[in-house]
């Protein structure tokens, strides 16, 4: 496994501060959590909807493997779109991105149900979610690239830290809609076809976003790597296959700890047995949470470096996450929900915050968005589009609700051996070619 160093103070002449860039980097990340955290939030009134089957666990369980699916695409999503921002530039491809991640997002909002149209509509959910899963392959890696390339030297922990903070912000929009629809309409409602609104409502992110990427200047970065030679993607994937490895490795625990907490709603109605309101008062908790702590984390990561903040949070998880969840079986309540979810974003804000800058120092600029995309891409979709399954079937085969505990710690103490082989300075781990032509 590859050496990574930690994010630090590398001179950077040509990375300029942009508010403008930091929000059109942003806001795909709105966009694309809430999409999948609406498709959790209402997994039973969509498994009912389009996944007709002789019991409501099996029609839940195809409702999960139908989001794993878009999951499937986001490897390929990240090679086809990651190349297409290292080549043609991270504004193109975000804006790409945009369209093709609202365009998921509509499917759910429109698609007659499986009453209406039969075994046409799982089939016509399974393609949104591709779509969705393609866009969102290729997003992470432009986005990335794009907070990384426009942070000045001495904060790109912090433009770092945008990347998670705005999926916190996703999180926390689509728990205020859970809310606001449960307050709006009764359950009979919002199973009988009030649900689709939460899509909807989702697809109004998407034109301000693509005003706004189409409006931001690219990275200078970016520019001046366009004079190097191009190389063969199969010649880089080569090269840079340690620091794939390692970007990977680094995703167990992000992405097995996200979605986790996206599963709180179908859990806590499930097997907690709270009310629906309950568990969106959850989701917002924990959104507020990791918004509130990702650029503080990020801050603080600028000045003792990332791997102390990472070790902190993964480590602690390993130990804690067991205890939580019996807490919340012990003591099933409103309360109980946010203090085991807003502890589980702030222990995940103290990791992610600084994984999105970690990665995007790992690779040079000129593969910047397709290393990042790639990586993040495999870990999502080994370790984190199938946790809603994995967690369901444990639950279901085992008759134990506290299984999730165990899954989440065992996460943890995986991603401990990446961050434990992370330096302890704030160097940059690779020389990036397109800067030190410039410098």
């Amino acid at each position: 496994m590859a050496s990574v160093k930690a994010v630090g103070h590398r001179p950077d002449r040509v990375a300029v501060p942009s508010r403008r860039a930091v929000a059109a980097a942003s806001v795909g990340n709105v966009l694309e959590i809430y999409d999948f955290i609406a498709y959790g939030i209402f997994a039973v009134p969509i498994s009912r909807t389009f996944f007709p089957a002789s019991s409501d666990f099996a029609a839940l369980i195809l409702t999960f493997i139908t989001f794993a699916v878009g999951f499937l695409v986001r490897p390929v999503g990240a090679l086809v779109l990651g190349r297409y921002a290292d080549r043609a530039g991270r504004k193109k491809a975000l804006s790409l991105t945009l369209l093709l991640m609202a365009a998921g997002t509509v499917v759910p909002a429109v698609c007659p149900s499986f009453a209406s149209i039969g075994i046409a509509a799982p089939l016509v959910i399974v393609l949104g979610r591709l779509i969705q899963g393609f866009s969102a392959g290729g997003e992470i890696g432009g986005t990335v690239a794009m907070l990384v390339e426009n942070a000045p030297p001495s904060r790109k922990g912090l433009f770092g830290s945008f990347q998670q903070m705005s999926q916190g912000g996703g999180t926390l929009i689509a728990g205020f809609v859970g809310l606001a629809l449960t307050s709006l309409f009764t359950q009979e409602q919002i199973f009988g076809g009030a649900w689709r609104l939460a899509f909807a409502f989702g697809l109004l992110i998407g034109p301000v976003g693509w005003y706004i990427r189409r409006s931001v200047d690219e990275t200078p970065v970016f520019e001046q790597s366009q004079r190097l030679p191009r190389r063969a993607l199969w010649t880089q994937l080569v090269e840079y296959r340690s620091q794939v490895a390692t970007g990977v490795a680094i995703m167990v625990f992000w992405t097995i700890a996200t979605y986790v907490s996206n599963y709180f709603t179908t859990y806590a109605v499930r097997e907690v047995h709270l009310s629906l309101f309950d568990s969106y008062v959850g989701q917002v908790s924990y959104g507020m949470a990791m918004m509130t702590m990702c650029p503080i984390i990020g801050h603080l990561s600028d000045r003792i470096g990332t791997r102390t903040p990472m070790l902190i949070g993964a480590a602690l998880t390993a130990i804690a996450a067991y205890p939580l969840f019996v807490l919340l079986s012990h003591y099933p309540g409103l309360a109980t929900l946010v203090a085991v979810q807003v502890t589980i974003a702030i222990l995940l804000a103290c990791y992610a915050a600084c994984a999105s800058s970690v990665l995007g120092e790992v690779f040079p600029t000129e593969f910047r968005a397709t290393g990042v995309g790639f990586a993040y891409a495999i870990g999502v979709t080994v370790f984190g589009g199938f946790t809603p399954v994995a967690v369901t079937t444990l639950i279901g085969f085992t008759g134990d609700r506290l299984v999730i505990g165990y899954y989440l710690a065992a996460a943890a103490l995986i991603s401990c051996v990446p961050v434990l082989f992370m330096s302890k300075g704030k160097g940059n781990p690779e020389p990036d070619t397109a800067q030190a032509q410039l410098e």
